[in-house]
């Protein structure tokens, strides 16, 4: 019985939780956003991919040949490398000097720190570096009035640029004045690396937000921009239409029950039955990603029906009410995000009933959830 309900071979491991990632969403997503750049793009995999997997992710864009890949971390990298990804790899996030002090290493630098060039000209010499400049959003960069000082080290140890870059803080709103004084900077900086006798191979100021308004843009100095949450399938300004999530939650039923009316539900019994009721329980919580703000607010999906979610979510364990699903049984899956962006359990919808970001709610998801690659 139990080896019918859970379709398993014996001696199987059966997932009861997995995230499938849709490779022809991927690829339709990345075309769309190369269209609409109509420059190259570079695939972002940090924070796991945003959640969906660096490993499945990487391996299924590895074939477009992208001029970089993106990763926050030399941690990242490695895992890139260890899978044999061959896209080259750029490492944005901040690398510790003496983490370079190892052996030749494939990867190129975003570079903001004298410490970190000093790194490179002593241990990775070979390697490529894109100044990341401030141009006004004052976090990590390079100061533009510290620029021709840090490209006068460059030249003097020989360090090949081979980039400039940046970062818009509202990339959604290129008529802003604030993002076109950002955009004037970087076109500053650009003059002041020329004049230097430098000329980057790379030019990259925007990421997903300037993709999807890159018509919204005049700067003609850009010769590609980075992809990241529109990647997968999420518009920041919520307004594409082309876009498509790359990505669904399924998790199992794993018991099922009988309420009577005001039985509770839950941690601090937040719900209280207003009828005869009839839940189930799924194996996944907050640690697994999903929020605790979609306690007695969220949905699942079980045989297309809509099932709230009762009580508040716990660490391993969701309650949910599946009164209305016909003949649902211990074993039916239920699709906690829906990779359908009209469905009240899209990323996108439960975002807006957490009140935060998608980004959140994606980066995290457990890596220790099994992902799937799909067609």
């Amino acid at each position: 019985m139990l080896k019918d309900i859970f379709r398993r071979s014996r001696g199987h491991y059966h997932a009861l939780n997995r995230l499938e990632i849709s490779a022809s969403t991927l690829l339709h997503n990345y075309h769309h956003l190369s269209h609409l750049n109509k420059q190259p793009i570079f695939p972002v995999l940090k924070s796991n991919a945003y959640g969906h997997g660096i490993i499945e992710v990487a391996r299924i864009l590895d074939p477009l040949k992208a001029p970089f890949v993106c990763v926050d971390s030399i941690f990242e990298a490695y895992q890139l490398l260890k899978a044999k990804i061959v896209t080259p790899i750029l490492i944005m996030g901040y690398v510790h000097p003496e983490t370079l002090n190892v052996k030749k290493l494939p990867f190129s630098y975003a570079v903001y720190c004298p410490e970190l060039l000093a790194a490179i000209h002593e241990y990775q010499p070979h390697a490529g570096v894109h100044l990341f400049v401030d141009t006004g959003m004052h976090r990590e960069g390079i100061p533009l009035v510290k620029l021709r000082d840090f490209v006068l080290k460059c030249k003097s140890n020989n360090i090949r640029i081979e980039g400039l870059m940046s970062h818009l803080a509202m990339a959604d709103k290129p008529s802003n004045k604030d993002t076109m004084n950002q955009v004037q900077s970087f076109e500053k900086a650009l003059k002041i690396v020329n004049k230097m006798g430098v000329d980057p191979q790379w030019i990259h100021l925007g990421a997903s937000s300037f993709i999807l308004k890159r018509d919204k843009y005049s700067t003609q100095i850009v010769n590609s921009a980075r992809a990241g949450i529109a990647l997968y399938g999420i518009d920041p300004g919520n307004k594409s239409k082309m876009l498509k999530p790359a990505a669904k939650l399924i998790s199992t039923i794993v018991q099922i029950k009988n309420i009577q009316k005001g039985d509770k539900v839950g941690y601090d019994f937040t719900y209280t039955a207003k009828k005869n009721q009839v839940i189930a329980v799924l194996p996944l919580g907050y640690n697994d990603g999903v929020n605790r703000r979609l306690s007695n607010k969220g949905f699942v999906l079980v045989k297309g029906v809509r099932c709230p979610i009762f009580g508040k979510v716990s660490m391993n364990i969701t309650v949910i009410d599946i009164t209305k699903v016909q003949n649902a049984t211990i074993g039916d899956e239920a699709i906690v995000y829906s990779d359908n962006p009209n469905d009240k359990n899209s990323i996108i919808n439960s975002a807006k009933v957490c009140k935060t970001i998608p980004y959140e709610l994606l980066v995290y998801l457990n890596a220790s959830t099994k992902r799937i690659g799909m067609k």
